[in-house]
């Protein structure tokens, strides 16, 4: 870790030792790190140099290590300016490109990606690049992501970003897909399910969208979940794809290679997220049931008691802090669960998830 305040591996395994040594000489460390004494005398001078050292009392050729606090600090200050200033050049050039993308045509808006590594390959990037929310709609055949499933969508979760996926019910009656999709609510992903979803797509903080545009056969591939880039037209299909600059091969591709696009800024973007909003509003909720299996909630369904005590605290007045104290939950555990309440039961503020609970009579 201390390679982030700008120390090499042979310099932190030095630093390390000295801090465990009242004062030590260059054959001193020279025997605990397996060096030289030219070269132990060499990283001691250097360790000084960057104010990580220094020479005992009375003795030229004995060190001490400094404080961590007061020879780390400056280093790590220093990195974090670094890290600061880079931070502004890319809100920087963000700003800029999504100023351009409002003057771009149309045939600037999309690009082609062809071939299940390449589509893979963005899928996984979109997904680390969110900050605020991933959109999904998800339909069997699954081909791009491997058979382990979407391991990346659980280091984002636990990130704090969120995920709501739609799922085609058919996904339901695969026992690998039910699994995953289990998996994915346990760690915090909004799910819904509907009778048929009538495309494959990903959108990232609503800046940045992957949709599914040609078809390949249907080979039996395992899947990805939640968001499985597949395919579902036929390859002869006109509008298999938009122009536009192609990412991971040729614009033609073979006929049995899926392809996507991916698609920027602009109207088109627009129109996908209010897509994903309507399929999801008349979506019906999943989740999780007392023996761990995946349930589907109607939407006059009393949410499950843990929930109902949740709420019965919020009507009460108390504060989320206070919520999680007598629930014996974080803070973030107990606020994400409040937003999935307003989404489990369709509403978008707190007043209207109490009149909501009043009318239905469930406390």
């Amino acid at each position: 870790m201390l390679d982030a305040a700008g120390l090499d591996p042979v310099e932190v395994r030095a630093y390390r030792s000295l801090v465990k040594m009242p004062a030590a000489t260059p054959p001193q460390l020279a025997r605990r790190l397996g060096l030289s004494g030219h070269e132990a005398a060499a990283l001691l001078d250097t360790l000084e140099a960057k104010g990580l050292a220094s020479r005992a009392a009375g003795s030229a050729h004995r060190f001490q290590a400094s404080p961590p606090d007061l020879a780390l600090g400056p280093l790590l200050l220093s990195r974090q300016q670094e890290l600061h200033a880079v931070q502004a050049v890319v809100a920087q050039l963000t700003e800029e490109y999504r100023s351009e993308a409002g003057r771009r045509g149309s045939t600037d808006m999309v690009e082609t990606v062809i071939g299940a590594p390449a589509i893979a390959s963005m899928f996984d990037q979109l997904q680390r690049c969110a900050r605020d929310e991933v959109l999904a709609l998800c339909k069997l055949p699954n081909i791009a992501v491997p058979s382990g499933g979407n391991d990346t969508e659980i280091g984002v979760l636990n990130s704090g970003v969120g995920y709501r996926a739609v799922y085609e019910r058919a996904a339901l009656e695969v026992p690998p897909e039910v699994f995953r999709i289990r998996e994915f609510i346990r760690q915090g992903e909004q799910a819904r399910v509907a009778p048929q979803v009538p495309a494959k797509l990903v959108i990232v903080d609503r800046s940045l969208a992957l949709l599914v545009s040609s078809s390949v056969r249907s080979t039996g591939a395992d899947g990805d979940s939640p968001s499985g880039i597949g395919t579902d037209r036929a390859p002869d299909d006109p509008s298999a794809g938009p122009p536009g600059e192609t990412l991971g091969g040729s614009s033609g591709g073979t006929p049995d290679e899926p392809s996507a696009v991916l698609v920027h800024p602009g109207v088109l973007l627009d129109a996908l997220v209010a897509f994903f909003e309507s399929l999801w509003a008349g979506a019906s909720p999943l989740l999780l049931t007392e023996d761990g299996q995946i349930g589907e909630r109607s939407p006059e369904q009393a949410p499950p008691p843990e929930d109902l005590a949740l709420i019965s605290l919020l009507l009460i007045g108390l504060t989320d802090t206070a919520i999680a104290g007598q629930l014996g939950l974080s803070l973030r555990t107990v606020q994400r669960r409040i937003r999935d309440l307003l989404e489990t039961v369709g509403v978008r503020t707190r007043m209207q998830l109490a009149w909501e609970v009043a009318r239905h009579g469930w406390l």
